[in-house]
């Protein structure tokens, strides 16, 4: 099986209070991460897909519907970025099957997420890795 996630990220190699973007949002974050020593060298605010276990794994789809979530507040996001100094990244996560008789992920985006992306002045990060299962 392949499994996938898309989550989007607001983080710093500075310290900061997620809590400042969840209130300034209005959305609850999937996941925080608070900048300590010597680990984690970073803080962030994450907002995930949820990670899907499936023989067919579809970040255009996972994307979509994520951006789908962040859009309505995307000066919000601008403001947050440039207040705290924050950069912003749309992070796809996929363990593919080493499985040639399974489908491999559908990875793109649509015109929605790229627009997205660029109001806000995201990146877009991949990582791929093999599911030895």
């Amino acid at each position: 099986m392949n499994e996938g996630e898309v989550y989007f990220s607001l983080w710093a190699d500075h310290a900061f209070d997620p809590e400042v973007i969840t209130k300034r949002l209005g959305i609850e974050p999937t996941r925080v991460i608070r900048k300590a020593d010597p680990r984690p060298k970073i803080s962030s605010w994450e907002l995930s897909s949820g990670k899907v276990v499936d023989e067919v794994v579809d970040v255009y789809e996972l994307a979509s519907q994520l951006v789908s979530r962040l859009a309505p507040v995307a000066e919000r996001v601008q403001q947050l970025i440039s207040d705290l100094d924050l950069s912003a990244v749309l992070q796809v996560v996929l363990r593919i099957t080493m499985d040639d008789t399974k489908s491999t992920p559908a990875i793109g985006f649509d015109r929605e997420v790229i627009r997205f992306l660029g109001t806000v002045g995201a990146s877009i990060d991949v990582d791929t890795y093999r599911n030895d299962n």
